[in-house]
């Protein structure tokens, strides 16, 4: 670890706002070395910035609503763990009693509630022993890089995605260590690998799909998707193939030429995307292609299959081998359920758990022989493997129990609903219904096909309470579509009868009888 910041070339002579001001002033990876005497001193006498801000570097989000008990993310390639890990996940969560709970992110990741600061640096260093790290997990960083949940057993896979989610991943965090080249972005970047035709993943800022070219096996490179208060788009192609071991070279380029000269006062406009745009598709190539060298034109990599479900049993490419896909409600874990999902990956199937981008596990590696247990597990009552099609395509983010940024209940409310109008409908099929606390779209509302993005909102007695702005049309698969705004400022208390007429009138639901 550096003893000072790194020397940053590209913010001279740039107006910086008060967040890169303090960014320039500390890297923050530095405050590795000081996690120690934080953990002695206690969170109220940190220097504040360290303590709101820089912590962050280290997966330690400071949780205003709160205080003293932090939020703590890890970094997860590919959204893979061990039954091992897992425990050591659920060990850390069963400290903090009632206040500790593990959610699943939409970037196959695991956030851990209730984390006090005296016990991050032992937190760390079982997370090490275990093979697992929390670095450059938040704010201005490389975050979690996603790959296909079904890497190495998917059917229909074209390449496992682990290989390439791990390499992109050591290469982002310098092996877990903290790499102060990507330490200081302008905002966040997400990163991604798709392993099939139907693994849809334009919401990130890359994307890499594997595609062949003159009988070699490499990726297409997709760039600037985003899901913001500012701009909701997914990727576009950068015209570009390159060879399985170029990734990380072409990630180098693309991400360093945004960190060099992107917006760095305006912080809404920081995203690598609007920067894109800024420049235009074809000259951001050309610099590209400066710092990378000649790029090979794309032969034409797509995302043209209608995404699958993962829910219920599956055999894998494995003979005899099955994956199974369990639903968790808006992918909220207690310590039990983490211990149990340990217990049943490694009585039914081969140690491992996944998560999912929509926030729910597969356990894979299951002999035919086992599937009959499986099935009567007493775990398959929580987290069954049919969930009701409104439940099924559910994904929340935090929502304001927790995020400060938070205008509404996302968790609850869209646990109620969905348990409501499971109860009280008929869905033809799963339908993917996002809910997001606000504009920053970390539940990626706009990506569903009914988006609900919280507001301000006056209710039936003109009290202002909390409310939603709701998207439709959203998809993903083989004609990809952003959502479009259909109604604002609905009350929250009025989500569940608007969401049932629309469930009627746009997705062929029936009441039940």
């Amino acid at each position: 670890m550096h003893a000072s910041s790194p020397s940053r070339p590209y913010l001279e002579g740039k107006k910086l706002n008060k967040i890169e001001q303090n960014k320039a002033a500390k890297d923050g990876l530095l405050v590795g070395s000081e996690l120690e005497h934080f953990a002695r001193i206690g969170w109220e006498e940190v220097d504040e910035t360290d303590l709101q801000l820089r912590l962050k570097w280290y997966g330690m989000f400071w949780r205003p609503k709160t205080p003293g008990l932090f939020m703590l993310r890890l970094r997860i390639p590919n959204g893979v763990l061990t039954s091992a890990q897992l425990r050591v996940v659920a060990s850390i969560v069963e400290r903090y009693g009632d206040h500790g709970s593990c959610d699943i992110t939409t970037r196959q990741n695991l956030q851990l509630r209730g984390v006090v600061l005296c016990d991050l640096p032992d937190i760390l260093k079982r997370l090490k022993l275990a093979g697992l790290s929390t670095i450059q997990s938040g704010f201005d960083n490389p975050r979690n890089v996603t790959g296909n949940p079904l890497a190495g057993i998917d059917p229909h896979e074209i390449v496992d995605t682990r290989p390439y989610t791990q390499a992109l991943n050591d290469f982002l965090t310098n092996n877990a260590e903290g790499n102060s080249d990507y330490s200081n972005l302008p905002r966040k970047w997400n990163t991604a690998v798709a392993g099939s035709k139907d693994h849809f993943l334009l919401h990130n800022d890359i994307v890499f799909h594997p595609v062949e070219h003159n009988g070699e096996l490499g990726f297409g490179v997709w760039i600037g998707g985003i899901l913001s208060s500012q701009m909701n788009a997914y990727a576009l192609p950068l015209n570009a193939w390159v060879k399985p071991d170029q990734l990380c070279a072409i990630t180098d380029a693309v991400i360093s030429i945004w960190r060099d000269n992107g917006e760095r006062d305006k912080r809404p406009k920081g995203r690598f995307r609007l920067y894109l745009d800024q420049v235009g598709l074809e000259p951001f190539r050309a610099m590209v292609e400066e710092r990378f060298g000649p790029l090979t034109p794309d032969p034409g990599s797509t995302f043209d299959a209608e995404p699958r479900s993962h829910y219920g049993i599956h055999p894998q490419k494995q003979h005899g081998l099955h994956f199974a896909g369990l639903h968790i409600p808006v992918g909220r874990l207690t310590a039990e359920d983490l211990h149990d999902l340990a217990n049943a990956s490694l009585e039914h199937g081969c140690g491992e758990v996944r998560f999912t981008e929509d926030q729910n596990v597969i356990l894979p590696g299951i002999p035919t022989d086992r599937l009959s247990a499986l099935e009567a597990d007493p775990l398959l009552e929580r987290f069954p493997l049919a969930p009701g099609s409104v439940a099924a395509g559910t994904v929340s983010c935090t929502g304001s129990t927790y995020c400060g940024f938070a205008l509404t209940n996302t968790k609850d409310q869209a646990l109620q609903a969905a348990r409501a109008l499971d109860a009280e409908l008929e869905l033809p099929e799963e339908l993917k219904i996002h809910w997001t606390g606000c504009p920053n779209s970390c539940g990626q509302a706009y990506m569903g096909a009914i988006g609900l993005t919280g507001t301000k909102a006056k209710n039936a007695d003109g009290a202002m309470g909390e409310g939603y702005t709701l998207t439709l049309g959203g998809s993903q698969g083989a004609d990809p579509q952003i959502g479009s705004v259909a109604e604002k400022a609905i009350p929250a208390e009025q989500i569940q009868s608007v969401l049932r007429q629309v469930l009627i009138e746009r997705f062929g639901a029936r009441p039940r009888h």
